[in-house]
């Protein structure tokens, strides 16, 4: 199967291929229905494309480049907080999350209550 991903990413070259059991940074399933194992296929181009392929149907059941790599850290990393060590973790994220709800809610409160004190001066 390597081989054949590799004659069919010519001109450029596979510069790795490996067999992933658990879900990494990038192939993450929060329900657990992607497919595992799968076989991630990296390609020297210059979008520093990555594949995950499920050996058993031979499909590509996702893929990444340097623009999806950005979307998945600003976006669902700080905008879900979908981060690798939390993702195992759910308590941790679950505190955090509520730490920053917090902090947001004081935020707005403090800025209630000195537009108030404001208000009252004028």
């Amino acid at each position: 199967m390597v081989r054949a991903i590799g004659q069919a990413s010519r001109p450029d070259n596979v510069v790795e291929a490996k067999l992933l059991t658990d879900y990494d940074a990038y192939y993450r399933d929060r329900t657990r229905q992607l497919p595992l194992p799968v076989l991630l296929v990296r390609v020297h181009d210059a979008q520093r494309s990555a594949y995950y392929i499920d050996p058993v149907s031979a499909r590509i059941v996702a893929s990444f480049n340097s623009h999806s790599r950005w979307n998945r850290w600003l976006y669902h990393g700080l905008h879900s907080i979908d981060l690798p060590q939390l993702y195992k973790h759910r308590l941790a994220w679950d505190f955090l999350v509520a730490a920053l709800l917090l902090g947001g809610a004081s935020l707005c409160v403090t800025s209630v209550l000195l537009a108030f004190g404001v208000l009252r001066r004028i």
